[in-house]
């Protein structure tokens, strides 16, 4: 057996640190006691898209959401797609949620788009948490309908964005949905 080490980029430890964080998030903050039963898989994945979307539209021009950044493409994002929402994440049938996370490409400098974000947010009526201050790097928003955006700020000043929906109810017997979230968001 052959054993080689693999070092990686400050980029690849903060794209393992924003899918951490997507799924502590869309674990603690939606679990599985907090079902809209209402919710399908389609509109969880259309809203959390449609959502980031928003949340893109307020950035600089020509900014886009990509799971690659071509400045560092080894730090590749998950794609995005549904999870399942029990807090210990072992359970793969039952309520699952829709997640996805994305660089910032070509938007402004990282810390300026954050708090362009947290102020817009804010404007929006989404309820905020800015962890971003004083040493911090991260910060969360949260519609009235309950779908999450994370921001986080790399050790370079680069900045990601990852959403998720609420939970939703799965009928018994039905495989989870394996659907993907899309690779590029573009502004509209």
């Amino acid at each position: 057996m052959t054993y080689r080490t693999v070092r990686g980029t400050p980029r690849t430890f903060l794209a393992i640190a924003l899918t951490c964080v997507l799924l502590a998030v869309g674990c603690s903050q939606n679990g599985a006691d907090d079902v809209d039963s209402a919710l399908t898989q389609e509109q969880a994945q259309a809203r959390t898209v449609e959502v980031l979307g928003r949340s893109l539209s307020v950035l600089p021009d020509g900014a886009r959401l990509d799971v690659e950044n071509p400045t560092f493409p080894q730090s590749r994002l998950p794609t995005g797609g549904f999870r399942p929402c029990y807090d210990d994440n072992t359970i793969d049938y039952g309520p699952h949620r829709f997640s996805a996370g994305y660089w910032v490409v070509l938007g402004g400098e990282g810390r300026d788009d954050l708090d362009l974000l947290l102020s817009t947010w804010a404007e929006w009526g989404w309820t905020v948490e800015d962890d971003s201050t004083d040493g911090g790097n991260s910060a969360t928003a949260r519609t009235p309908d309950q779908y999450v955006v994370d921001a986080l700020l790399s050790t370079d000043g680069g900045l990601s964005l990852g959403g998720s929906s609420p939970c939703f109810a799965i009928e018994a017997g039905r495989t989870p949905p394996a659907a993907v979230a899309p690779l590029v968001i573009e502004q509209r």
